[in-house]
């Protein structure tokens, strides 16, 4: 424990700094008469002797003094320790540990009450909703909550800002609150994903030297699904207004011929009727096709996370349209791995994408044509292929066939019954599922839609 030589050196200076004076002292009594150096050895003796029992009773209390201290670290200082040790010596050991005891128990009371606040400032800190950002110097992040976490879709946020963030308008805020120029700003930031998520930022100085390296605090709103709302209502209101003029118009103007020059003609009542009945279905197709589309794009930031079964989801939709291909003389056919193929997503919608595709392959394949479904995987994806044998879809419409009521021959698709929505819905609900849809199609020969799902991960 201790040093021997550095041990000797202090023991000799302690001991010379005790006999020292009686030294001198005897040396000087004894001067003026006969010196007996046998008398001042003695004498000398007399005093080093107790001087070195004295410092080597003193290193033992200060060594026991130690001992002690280190176990009352963890214990009460007198539990454990031996009758011996708790014999009464030079220093006042037992009250010196006991004072110590008492400061301990203050301490630990501090420190417990000093971790309760800090835990529960941490739990409220997380279950704030909005993503929050406490940063350090020079961008670094030093804190985040649960909810950044889930934004940025990882289990800790460290680093540089721009790791996660680097729109330069919110650079620039951020470096001007470290500058003091705006301490406390709000800007609007689009942040490009594959569905693109409009996002409010607020930052705020501390402007406290305390704070311990904490700068900025920068609290992100998603505005994404208010955004949408909006863009929605004015999409839903000129898209709606155009598709239902045409249907709408066929109805005023059979309702004014039934009441006027037909009135009573009952053949035209038949016919008129029969027209009626059926634009009134298209009417009644397109608003629930504008419903789907709308539900979809609302939660379309929202991944969905179900474990599907592939080969369920195309044996349904293949039950569900067989008698429509049987009347149209058409065959369905599905190839499936010989393992079942699972993908992360929601069946009803997944159901809805293939219904639409297949449905699509029936009304513009040839006659007495078969629909072929291929489902094949590669890597982490599953690639699910509907192919048709028909007059197939000119290059310079593939880009625009997903957008709404794009239609490539517009009479032909209203007589076959079609809204003009099916590959938008087919487009949202795969980019939900952060999948991609890819269109092939040569004239004269046919189309192939592919829709890559991610495979389910457990």
């Amino acid at each position: 424990m201790y040093n021997s030589s550095s041990y000797l050196w202090k023991m000799l200076v302690f001991v010379f700094a005790m006999a020292a004076p009686v030294s001198i002292v005897t040396f000087f009594l004894y001067s003026g008469e006969d010196f007996v150096i046998e008398e001042y050895l003695l004498i000398l003796a007399a005093a080093v002797l107790p001087a070195l029992i004295l410092y080597t009773r003193l290193v033992r209390e200060m060594q026991a003094v130690a001992f002690r201290m280190e176990r009352a670290a963890i214990m009460s200082p007198l539990e454990g320790d031996d009758k011996a040790g708790l014999r009464t010596g030079l220093l006042p050991l037992d009250n010196l540990l006991l004072t110590m005891q008492q400061y301990r128990r203050v301490l630990q009371h501090m420190l417990q009450e000093a971790q309760s606040r800090q835990d529960e400032a941490s739990l409220l800190f997380d279950m704030l909703p909005d993503p929050v950002l406490v940063l350090g110097n020079r961008r670094s992040i030093r804190r985040s909550n649960a909810a950044a976490n889930k934004f940025f879709n990882v289990t800790e946020m460290q680093g540089d800002l721009t790791r996660f963030l680097r729109h330069p308008a919110l650079l620039k805020a951020v470096d001007a609150a470290y500058a003091g120029k705006d301490p406390d700003t709000r800007i609007e930031f689009t942040i490009s994903d594959v569905v693109p998520r409009y996002v409010a930022a607020y930052i705020v100085n501390l402007r406290d030297e305390s704070s311990e390296g904490l700068r900025l605090i920068v609290t992100l709103y998603d505005l994404t699904e208010s955004r949408r709302m909006q863009q929605m209502r004015v999409d839903f209101v000129a898209n709606a207004s155009h598709e239902l003029r045409t249907p709408l118009a066929i109805l005023i103007g059979a309702l004014e011929t039934l009441i006027g020059p037909a009135r009573n003609d009952l053949e035209a009542h038949q016919r008129f009727f029969s027209m009626m009945q059926a634009q009134s279905l298209r009417m009644s197709q397109l608003i629930d096709d504008l419903l789907s589309l709308s539900h979809i794009e609302i939660n379309e930031h929202s991944r969905p996370s179900d474990r599907v079964d592939i080969g369920k989801v195309l044996q349904g939709v293949n039950s569900l349209l067989k008698a429509k291909s049987v009347e149209m003389g058409k065959s369905i056919a599905v190839q499936m791995p010989e393992n079942d193929v699972f993908v992360t997503g929601d069946f009803d919608q997944l159901t809805q994408v293939f219904t639409n595709l297949i449905d699509n392959a029936l009304k513009y394949s040839f006659e007495e044509s078969e629909i072929r479904i291929e489902v094949t995987v590669t890597g982490r994806e599953a690639r699910i292929t509907v192919i048709d044998t028909g007059e197939g879809i000119p290059e310079e419409h593939l880009s625009r066939l997903t957008e709404r009521f794009y239609r490539v021959d517009s009479d032909r698709s209203r007589k076959l019954g079609g809204t003009g929505l099916g590959l938008a819905i087919v487009k949202h609900i795969v980019s939900r599922h952060r999948g991609h849809l890819e269109i092939e199609s040569v004239v004269g020969e046919g189309s192939k839609f592919a829709v890559r799902i991610p495979i389910y991960t457990s």
